[in-house]
């Protein structure tokens, strides 16, 4: 038995002695001309792409093939590639210690766009061109009014694309989908957007077309990814209107990086333009983080976690109007008792796995939770005068009161309240063969929500309420209700991107189907999605493309909810058809690169559920459909105008007709 244990020792060692010989180790330091090390380098063979990344101190090791010339290549953000030729002896150990040299100041930004990111329909967004809206918001889907949408609340972060509202949209943060609180009635109300522009390393952005990976929604999808540092790095800034601050670094040599941000709002002084006078406290706040663990080179772990709390508390003194006609005008001048007090708190957190088992296999396993506690509260008293204004030009008293014609009082109390979980598991895969990537999805999402109307409004006209009744007073509005839904979501997709030639041209294609299934009203939905890019080889660089592609929206809690409180499960999903064609032309102006695109887009639009929009709120009307279309073109260019600042101009056109049925 100890023979038989010390021959099978032998032949391990024997075996993992000769499994040393077939290879060598280069290992080293890489720094900057003046000694500073340049963690996260990214160091490769050249011949079979292997490779690793250099540790936060800069350090390196790397299993090279011996016996024969072996090219390295170094390369950093900011620096110089450089290339070294080593050989080495079997199971020898090199060591290399290399300055990398810092690329001239005046170079510009660089991006580079793979053959797989142009079959896609998302288009990349300069994120310096963010700072350059002059929107009191300061939030990043702001930048979206350059690429079709349009924003109808400037301190407000919902925007509507090609026809659609503001709940048509899809946003992901690193692959996690974001959800809004949904009781938010005011722009002023709403808050910080869920994106923290200190954070983001990318914008990608779609405003239809886009393909399978991305569902349920109907308009559009915008696509945020975050930092991930290399090195340490803070910020902090400050104004009347609030603050944020962030840091962000690596550590345990350069296996875990984070960036975590904080911010807060309190743009009181621009509430004072509104129309009603009074006492505003509006207070958002909100922390995010983001973290990412290297277990090794196959494996990662990342987290992404937001908390966000929103108050918004309004004391009402005094409104004036004025309307009418100019032969006859009138004012309304009303006074107030009692606050509004609306309160928004949300919590975020994912976890996401990510496996790579070879080159050309990637694996992604992803948990998620959100939960939003919402709460509008008012009590409000208001006593209001109609009165004959004088209007005869160059009068003392023009714009004073000459009549009184009417005085009253209303009194209006609200208590709305929700509460919502969200709970999101997901498998993502992607395999890639040279000119041909294949990525899969599968996703089941359980929710829970728990939502109480109680508002009722009661008005007083000259001695009697409205509506007039001779036996009882009545309201003038009233809603009671008390929801409690439980669904569950599955959905899956599979997506093929691949590319050849067609003559002297390049054809790219892209094409996917998702499916989707909702427990409430148990549909089961395929959603097919087609789209080609075509780049002939010209001297100009002129592209063209073409998508077609079907999109349905299953109804969300929101959406089931009509204006009385009441809850329809049993309504179906939202459809849109896209059809779009465009093309895109890249040339320079002034030794400097401008783009120019022009698209045409048909959305056929059928099971749609009819709304009506107050500011930011989108009641729905469930218990009636509609359908409809929109059509329209945009052009755009895009560049340098003024050097060194991103200017663009646009022009669309768009048309859209919706048909209620039955009415």
């Amino acid at each position: 038995m100890k023979r038989l244990l010390i021959g099978t020792m032998l032949m391990v060692w024997s075996a993992s002695w000769l499994m040393a010989q077939q290879t060598a180790t280069l290992k080293g330091q890489v720094t900057d001309e003046a000694g500073e090390v340049l963690a996260g380098t990214t160091v490769r063979v050249i011949a079979s792409n292997k490779g690793t990344m250099a540790d936060a101190e800069g350090r390196f090791a790397l299993e090279i093939t011996p016996g024969k010339p072996t090219a390295i290549e170094f390369t950093y953000i900011g620096f110089k590639k450089d290339t070294i030729i080593i050989t080495a002896l079997p199971g020898e150990t090199k060591t290399l210690n290399i300055a990398l040299k810092a690329l001239p100041e005046n170079v510009g930004e660089v991006y580079v766009e793979s053959w797989y990111d142009r079959a896609e329909a998302l288009r990349q967004i300069n994120i310096r061109s963010v700072d350059q809206i002059p929107l009191p918001s300061g939030n990043v889907e702001s930048i979206l009014t350059t690429l079709g949408a349009s924003i109808r609340n400037e301190m407000s972060a919902q925007y509507s694309v090609r026809g659609g509202n503001f709940d048509e949209n899809l946003i992901y943060v690193n692959g996690i989908e974001i959800y809004r609180p949904m009781l938010v009635k005011a722009g002023q109300q709403e808050g910080l957007s869920f994106v923290n522009s200190t954070l983001v390393s990318s914008i990608q952005f779609a405003a239809g077309g886009f393909d399978a990976r991305y569902g349920d929604k109907m308009s559009s999808v915008l696509d945020i990814r975050y930092k991930r540092p290399r090195t340490f790095a803070a910020s902090a800034s400050a104004s009347l209107l609030g603050g944020s601050a962030h840091i962000e670094g690596t550590a345990l040599k350069g296996k875990l990086t984070h960036i975590t941000g904080v911010r807060y709002k309190a743009n009181r002084y621009l509430l004072n333009t509104l129309q009603t006078d009074g006492d505003y406290k509006p207070r958002f706040f909100d922390l995010q983080t983001y973290l990412t663990y290297s277990v090794n080179s196959r494996f990662e772990i990342s987290l992404l976690g937001n908390m966000a709390r929103n108050t918004y508390i309004v004391i009402p003194q005094t409104r004036k109007t004025a309307f009418g006609t100019y032969q006859q005008t009138f004012g309304l001048t009303m006074y107030y008792e009692g606050q509004e007090m609306d309160r928004f708190t949300t919590w975020m957190g994912a976890v996401s796995l990510d496996y790579q088992p070879s080159e050309k296999l990637s694996l992604r396993l992803t948990g998620s939770g959100f939960n939003t506690a919402e709460a509008v509260t008012a009590d409000i008293l208001g006593e209001y005068n109609i009165d004959l204004l004088d209007n005869t030009p160059g009068s003392e008293t023009s714009g004073d009161s000459i009549l009184n014609i009417g005085a009253g009082g209303n009194l209006l109390h609200a208590r709305n309240y929700l509460n919502a979980n969200i709970y999101n598991i997901s498998h993502t895969g992607t395999f890639r063969v040279i000119r041909n990537n294949l990525s899969w999805g599968m996703n089941f999402q359980a929710e829970e929500f728990e939502g109480t109307v109680r508002e009722w409004e009661m008005i007083d006209s000259a001695g009697y309420t409205i509506p007039f009744n001779d036996y009882r007073i009545e309201m003038y509005n009233f809603t009671y209700a008390q929801n409690n839904l439980q669904s569950f979501r599955y959905a899956g997709y599979l997506h093929d991107v691949s590319g050849f030639t067609a003559g002297s041209a390049e054809v790219l294609l892209n094409l996917g189907v998702r499916f989707n299934y909702l427990s409430t009203n148990n549909q089961f939905l395929v959603s097919p999605r087609f789209r080609v890019l075509l780049i002939p080889a010209w001297e100009r660089k002129v592209s063209f493309h073409a998508a077609v592609g079907w999109y349905h929206q299953p109804p969300f809690y929101k959406e089931m909810i009509d204006p009385d409180g009441r809850i329809y499960r049993n309504i179906k999903a939202q459809q849109s058809i896209h059809v779009v064609a465009g093309t895109t032309w890249d040339f320079p102006i002034w030794e400097r690169p401008f783009r120019f695109t022009a698209e045409a887009y048909y959305k056929k639009l059928d099971h749609l559920i009819p709304y009506v929009v107050d500011d930011v709120d989108i009641q729905y009307l469930p218990q009636y459909t509609a359908k409809g279309y929109a059509t329209g073109i945009e052009f755009k260019i895009n560049g340098e105008f003024v050097k060194d600042a991103e200017s663009w101009a646009t022009l669309s056109f768009l048309q859209t007709r919706e048909d209620r049925t039955g009415d």
